[in-house]
């Protein structure tokens, strides 16, 4: 019982090209501006086309996480620290932040994600 989508809103077979930074030094943390709602604390962008895309075409049943490079950090940070919860603590901020940014995304306009 698949829902089709409207044949106006089926995106392209390749993904979108944008520019995804994948060398973590040349992500600007903490912006110079002074107000704090801009400092992003994890790599991910939940907000991107590619994720979008992603989300969109996978299957109904598969679960995507956009924010999977905050979920793997935390994982590598319980690893290395002997499964020390405390010692991550700021890694599960960060995935959580990320988490409610791609969920507040979603709920504000739902359709770029159908």
């Amino acid at each position: 019982m698949s829902k089709e989508p409207p044949k106006d809103h089926i995106p392209s077979q390749s993904p979108p090209k944008g520019n995804v930074v994948t060398d973590k030094t040349k992500v600007n943390f903490t912006p110079t501006s002074n107000d704090t709602s801009t400092f992003q604390f994890y790599p991910d962008d939940p907000e991107a086309t590619l994720n979008r895309f992603k989300f969109y075409s996978k299957g109904a049943s598969m679960y995507y996480d956009p924010c999977e490079e905050s979920s793997k950090m935390s994982f590598k940070c319980l690893e290395l620290n002997n499964y020390d919860r405390s010692l991550c603590h700021d890694y599960f901020d960060a995935y959580r932040e990320c988490k409610k940014q791609w969920l507040k995304a979603r709920r504000e306009d739902n359709s770029k994600w159908q």
